[in-house]
């Protein structure tokens, strides 16, 4: 039940909302944007929700009661900036780091959004909100913005590929997330921008030789066999990833991946590897599936490395 206090105000706001949507009395005007302030304070949400969604078609709002209704609950603020024009495209810029997620939500999925708002969403919005933003296909995203959405959220394959979906993406873009969405969308970008095979793959090793560095860098020669054995079983320990390493300077990773391929101990791998028998190397080449090509670049890394 409603309150008649309260029920008393509710209709208060559509009188005020007919009176702001009509006049031009700046005099009166003033008056009446006093009270509509007021309403914007009450106590009793359901006055607030009623004032909101009455003015929600007003032309014309002071800033700091448009500002005052956008910054409510989501009861509240959730029709208003839906359907507002109020603001300016700065203006819902400047309130975005100041709002809710439930806003940020509601603004990400208009149809009407500014660059400005759209860069302030990706800059101060959760991953929820700037996802519902990559999927508005009429906001305005241009390259730099889609830029922080990558470099916000690299790992985050869901919302890459829905950025993959995205209608006519900058190239630059397309080979940021090549190698981060699914493989399906994976195939879209190849299609529908031509980017070749050789180069969606050569993305695709420079992020994993990028990743797996990171991982291995400082880490332990067990640590390291650990992390091998973890590529190994996800089918990622690639040849190229493995002379990568091993060129960086990472020899514990040769010997485990070597090792791994192999099938033999750690131990053994290794000394077949370092002991300076060339027959033994080549064994353990051959045993492992190692080309003369890749052989050749092995043994240049155990000489540079001696």
């Amino acid at each position: 039940m409603v309150n008649a206090d309260t029920l008393e105000k509710v209709v208060l706001t559509r009188r005020v909302s007919d009176f702001l949507h009509r006049s031009d009395d700046q005099e009166q005007r003033a008056v009446i944007e006093n009270v509509a302030r007021a309403l914007a304070q009450d106590v009793a949400t359901k006055v607030r929700e009623a004032l909101a969604f009455e003015l929600r078609t007003c032309p014309y709002l002071p800033h700091d009661l448009a500002a005052k209704i956008a910054s409510d609950v989501e009861s509240v603020a959730g029709p208003f900036l839906a359907s507002t024009t109020v603001f300016s495209d700065s203006q819902l810029a400047g309130l975005v780091p100041h709002l809710e997620e439930h806003a940020h939500v509601t603004i990400a999925r208009r149809k009407n959004l500014g660059e400005s708002t759209c860069e302030a969403i990706v800059t101060f919005g959760s991953e929820k909100s700037v996802s519902f933003l990559v999927r508005n296909d009429t906001a305005p995203l241009n390259e730099s913005v889609l830029s922080r959405i990558v470099k916000r959220f690299p790992e985050r394959q869901t919302l890459m590929d829905q950025l993959g979906a995205r209608p006519e993406l900058p190239l630059s873009i397309v080979t940021a997330i090549v190698d981060k969405v699914s493989d399906t969308y994976r195939s879209l970008l190849e299609g529908q921008y031509g980017v070749s095979a050789d180069v969606s793959d050569n993305v695709m090793r420079t992020a994993a030789s990028k990743t797996t560095w990171v991982m291995i860098e400082q880490a332990s020669a067990r640590q390291v066999h650990a992390y091998v054995g973890d590529l190994r079983a996800q089918k990622r320990l690639t040849i190229d990833l493995m002379l990568d390493m091993a060129e960086k300077g990472s020899i514990a990773f040769l010997e485990s991946a070597l090792a791994f391929r192999s099938g033999l101990t750690l131990s053994a791998a290794k000394d077949m590897l370092h002991s300076g028998d060339g027959t033994l190397f080549v064994a353990l080449m051959k045993q492992a599936d190692i080309s003369k090509a890749d052989a050749h670049t092995i043994l240049q890394v155990l000489k540079a490395n001696a």
